[in-house]
């Protein structure tokens, strides 16, 4: 089996790789824009790892994945469009590169990558779509990140019902704070969160089981159902 995961050089995605590889028989090609840590991923797994190194905030390097993909791929059983990153600040902080490459990676390049390659899916495969339970409330200090994520969680709900007619299953995933490189590098420090391995396993165990949606942790669910009535998190 084949699987394509994005942001797989840290946290969820590196975590994933690993899983999939190890405890499922995947095929893993991660993508990702730190050639150390996939290297490193590659060495550890062996064979059942190989990387494309690539900025998914450029749509260019986008359809280079995806070239490949079809080119080298005879079938692709899992796509994971896990990469994404925010940047702290209000709206108006935010610089035009910033609005422009938060929307496209968190947005934009999942939905072409899921365009691109459903073609070679098949009955049985899965397309996740990692975003986040914070588009449940308003999140005043990752406006445009929660944004893009909420734009996403809107278009795999209407994409859902497209590839439901040829087999191909749709997992939403929604996690709330995990130990990753995330808040640091989106300009905050942030203590605490979920173990991204454990994240990881539970999202492996949701693609087997063909669920349709997933919160991480569990008692998230009820958000989804209180967000309106919550106050804006910061």
């Amino acid at each position: 089996m084949n699987a394509l995961i994005t942001g797989a050089s840290s946290g969820i995605g590196f975590e994933l790789s690993k899983v999939l590889c190890r405890d499922f028989g995947y095929r893993v090609l991660g993508v990702g824009r730190n050639t150390v840590a996939l290297k490193k991923l590659s060495e550890e797994l062996g064979g059942c790892f190989s990387y494309l190194a690539a900025d998914l905030s450029r749509i260019e390097e986008v359809n280079s994945v995806a070239d490949y993909v079809v080119r080298e791929f005879d079938r692709l059983d899992l796509l994971v469009n896990n990469a994404g990153f925010g940047v702290y600040g209000g709206v108006l902080q935010h610089s035009d590169e910033d609005l422009i490459s938060v929307t496209t990676v968190n947005f934009l390049s999942p939905l072409i990558l899921t365009k691109r390659l459903v073609g070679k899916m098949g009955r049985g495969s899965t397309v996740v779509f990692v975003v986040t339970a914070g588009i449940h409330v308003l999140m005043r200090d990752l406006p445009i990140y929660g944004a893009a994520k909420i734009a996403l969680h809107y278009s795999l709900e209407a994409l859902r019902e497209e590839l439901k007619g040829v087999g191909i299953n749709v997992l939403a995933v929604y996690p709330g704070l995990v130990r990753t490189e995330f808040h640091r590098r989106a300009g905050r420090e942030v203590a605490g969160g979920a173990d991204p391995a454990d994240v990881a396993k539970k999202i492996a165990q949701a693609i087997r089981g063909g669920k349709k949606r997933l919160y991480v942790p569990r008692y998230l669910t009820v958000v989804r159902l209180l967000g309106p009535y919550l106050p804006a998190f910061r």
